[in-house]
């Protein structure tokens, strides 16, 4: 396998240990510009933009999640925190200028819904800079054009022990959700309903009191609950070729669970009327859709408890799955259904097994003698391919393409967490691709523009019309002279090769 050396780094200091998905890559700003966002076990989320750190959220509890998305649907991306502990909060960038906000006391009282605790404080816009708590009380801030403001628009008490999120459609319905894996083997999805009193963020929000619900901008309702039958490694969310969407939850030795949602359309109409209500039967204990194993019976698998990680939605250019997830209109019939596949997905252990499947079918597999804890995709070499991006303990990365070509780089360094995507190193450049890690050492070192255009390690061929030059004499025409060339045999060729690198570098 062709090893490769990346040069182009930013380096960040961030001290703390990181969890898997405490490490993400987005548009917090919605300003087209992606920033990288880092929790760690002591409680702060630092925000970093371009090369510098803009902002540091502090005194949270154990961050286990960290996410970017349009989770309210309001076509906005905001900032999602899950603590270990079981709570939620969403942030906002500001879009206030030049204005000082000044918030007030507010009481942490809770109410039940849906059998959960929903937290009314910390959902009034307080403003957070540095090392500012989301229930600090009584704080003035002014914005400076230099940093970012984020506001704490939400906070909401959720079942403890996340340590997976996912946001994006999983039912078909349009509307992105918020799906998180538990340590006790639980799948949760969350659907966000905004209060129709309050449609969009306000600053004097902090001002008001929050002793009713129709001071919130919303909340998340329980949608579904599924248990599965062992620990869980990742969660992603992956289409057939109609368009079905599923989430695909990793099991231990290679193995995974398909769910399938359907569309709740009552879960959405809930709302907020029914927030005051101690209903005792759960929304969250139904289960609409239908739930498989898949067992993908890999015989090289060392251990069939080893922990496993799962990434879906590839993106391909060649044959077969172009059509996939494009456009499903009701032509439908059976020539399209033999003749359209859909979108592959990726499998890695933590023995070293990576795969590429599609429609349950292994199209290849290989062994690595190093332990892959990360899973990600990324267009390296911008053909419009998604390619596979796995990391090891010990800083070994791998990148393979779906052509089963591949090249390794070595960070010299443990790896604690690790992710890939793409990074605005100067806010007016478009984003470049980026590899991610953090290191045991309070480091965070980021590899920007990665120089491959393509993975496959071509054989060398010398320039024939250059060594024709050698053989061009006094009443021998030039074409003569490649004739020969071509005519020569491969050691021969070679020796002449050598010969002219000998002389360009004397």
């Amino acid at each position: 396998m062709r090893a490769i050396s990346l040069v182009k780094k930013i380096q960040f200091d961030f001290p703390g240990n990181v969890v898997r998905n405490a490490l993400t890559l987005g548009d917090i700003d919605n300003d087209g510009c992606n920033e990288l966002i880092v929790g760690n076990q002591n409680g702060d989320v630092s925000i970093f933009k371009g090369q510098e750190k803009l902002h540091t959220i502090s005194k949270l509890s154990l961050v286990s999640c960290v996410e970017v998305g349009d989770v309210l649907n309001e076509n906005r991306n905001v900032l999602v925190i899950i603590t270990a502990d079981g709570w939620c909060y969403i942030y906002s960038a500001s879009d206030k200028e030049n204005e000082t906000l000044e918030s007030s006391g507010v009481d942490d009282g809770v109410e039940q819904v849906d059998g959960q605790a929903q937290s009314t404080s910390g959902s009034g816009g307080e403003t957070l800079r540095s090392t500012d708590t989301p229930s600090s009380s009584t704080k003035q801030y002014k914005k400076d054009d230099d940093k970012m403001d984020l506001v704490c628009i939400h906070k909401q008490r959720i079942p403890a022990n996340a340590k997976n999120i996912l946001l994006g459609d999983v039912d078909g319905d349009g509307m992105i959700e918020m799906v998180l894996g538990l340590t006790d083997r639980v799948v949760r999805s969350y659907r966000w309903i905004g209060n129709a009193h309050k449609h969009s963020l306000s600053i004097s929000d902090s001002e008001l009191e929050f002793d009713s619900s129709d001071k919130l901008l919303g909340k998340f309702v329980a949608l579904n609950k599924w248990e599965c039958a062992n620990q869980i490694g990742s969660i992603t969310l992956h289409h057939s070729w109609d368009g079905t969407a599923s989430l695909l939850i990793a099991q231990p030795g290679g193995t995974f669970m398909r769910i399938k949602c359907n569309s709740d359309e009552s879960a959405g109409h809930s709302g907020m009327e029914n927030s005051q209500s101690n209903s005792s039967s759960s929304q969250g204990e139904t289960i609409p859709g239908s739930v498989d194993y898949q067992f993908l019976g890999i015989s090289r698998m060392r251990n069939q408890n080893i922990s496993t990680e799962i990434l879906g939605d590839l993106k391909c250019s060649h044959d077969g799955c172009e059509k996939s997830n494009t456009s499903f209109s009701s032509q439908k019939t059976e020539t399209s259904k033999t003749s359209t596949k859909g979108r592959p997905y990726a499998v890695a252990t933590l023995d070293g097994t990576i795969m590429l499947v599609q429609d349950e079918v292994i199209l290849w597999a290989i062994a690595v003698d190093h332990q892959v804890f990360a899973l990600t995709k990324l267009d390296v070499t911008g053909n419009g391919s998604d390619d596979i991006v796995v990391c090891s303990w010990d800083g070994q990365t791998y990148i393979l393409d779906q052509e089963k070509n591949s090249v390794r780089f070595h960070l010299d360094e443990p790896v604690q967490a690790f992710t890939s995507g793409y990074y605005n190193v100067e806010p007016n450049e478009p984003a470049v691709t980026c590899l991610v890690y953090v290191t045991f050492k309070n480091k965070i070192i980021l590899y920007y523009d990665i120089p491959l255009k393509e993975l496959i390690c071509k054989k060398f061929e010398p320039d024939l019309e250059k060594l024709s030059e050698l053989f061009i004499e006094e009443g021998r025409k030039p074409e003569e002279a490649l004739e020969i060339v071509k005519n020569i045999d491969k050691k021969t060729r070679k020796e002449l090769v050598e010969y002219l690198l000998y002389n360009v570098n004397s």
